[in-house]
């Protein structure tokens, strides 16, 4: 654990195994989020762009907002704040979210892809000791990895 103003900073990973090219898998976030709610419709209901970022291709600063439900209450602005292209590595802070934040002070989430895995680190700190872990979120975001196997693996 780290500290972070003041609080403990918590970490928590979840590894997805994968059969595609974690070339493919990676540029899925990087560069086709888009996508995402045709891949995994039963976890992203809806992604869109915030303002000024104007391309789906993320760059350090890029911004989204994603709806897990129809009705909204279950979504997040986020912001990328560090891309590792080379080692299929991209970090997003989140920045809004109603469920989220209502537990959170400060939400971050790692992806990196290997060849064979899928690995989200998310490092966050709670609002108080009686606050969820995040296990809610990292298994949201294993089945959304799994979806994005499932899509990016050919045919037989």
């Amino acid at each position: 654990m780290a500290q972070i103003d003041n609080q403990i900073a918590n970490k928590s990973e979840i590894t997805t195994p994968i059969q595609c090219s974690a070339f493919k898998f990676y540029e899925v976030y990087r560069k086709e989020a888009f996508l995402l709610p045709r891949i995994s419709p039963r976890n992203v209901k809806k992604i869109e762009l915030v303002p000024p970022t104007c391309s789906w291709e993320d760059k350090v600063g890029s911004r989204k907002l994603v709806h897990f439900d129809e009705a909204g209450l279950e979504s997040f602005k986020d912001e990328v704040i560090e891309i590792q292209p080379h080692a299929k590595k991209i970090t997003f802070k989140v920045l809004e979210g109603k469920m989220m934040m209502s537990f959170y002070h400060s939400f971050q989430a790692t992806l990196e892809v290997t060849e064979g895995s899928a690995k989200w680190t998310v490092v966050f700190t709670k609002k108080n000791a009686l606050c969820p872990n995040p296990d809610y979120y990292l298994q949201r975001l294993d089945s959304v990895n799994k979806d994005i196997n499932t899509y990016l693996l050919p045919s037989n």
